[in-house]
């Protein structure tokens, strides 16, 4: 028996992603207000709940999911040394990508503290 194509894979595992992570998204985040009493704190605060799922709930793993294929991989092929330097390129390429999340998500938590009124000092909101 043949085994597909590993990028119609790919497609299929990230095409189920797309469907399913609006609904888990929707369902995890919840709105901070109800009806007529919604203000632009209100907003913001969405907006923060949302950004902090999509970072820890999904960024987070499929980054601990990609460090660890890599990983195997490097295990799995130790003695060929094209498919060692590929590994190392790919581990390379997931920490940089993270790192590109984790600074896209600080900036984001800077704007976002800038329009929201608070009392808590920004290490705080930046932690909640």
């Amino acid at each position: 028996m043949k085994f597909m194509n590993t990028k119609k894979v790919y497609g299929a595992v990230l095409a189920g992603t797309a469907l399913v992570l609006p609904v888990v998204g929707f369902a995890q985040i919840g709105i901070p207000c109800d009806g007529a009493d919604c203000g632009f704190d209100d907003l913001i605060t969405l907006a923060n709940n949302l950004i902090q799922f999509l970072v820890f709930t999904v960024a987070v793993p499929l980054a601990a999911i990609g460090f660890m294929m890599v990983g195997a991989r490097l295990v799995l092929k130790q003695n060929k040394e094209g498919a060692w330097s590929e590994a190392k390129q790919s581990f390379g390429l997931i920490a940089m990508g993270f790192g590109i999340i984790l600074a896209a998500f600080l900036l984001v938590k800077m704007v976002l503290f800038a329009f929201l009124n608070t009392d808590a000092g920004f290490t705080s909101f930046l932690l909640q």
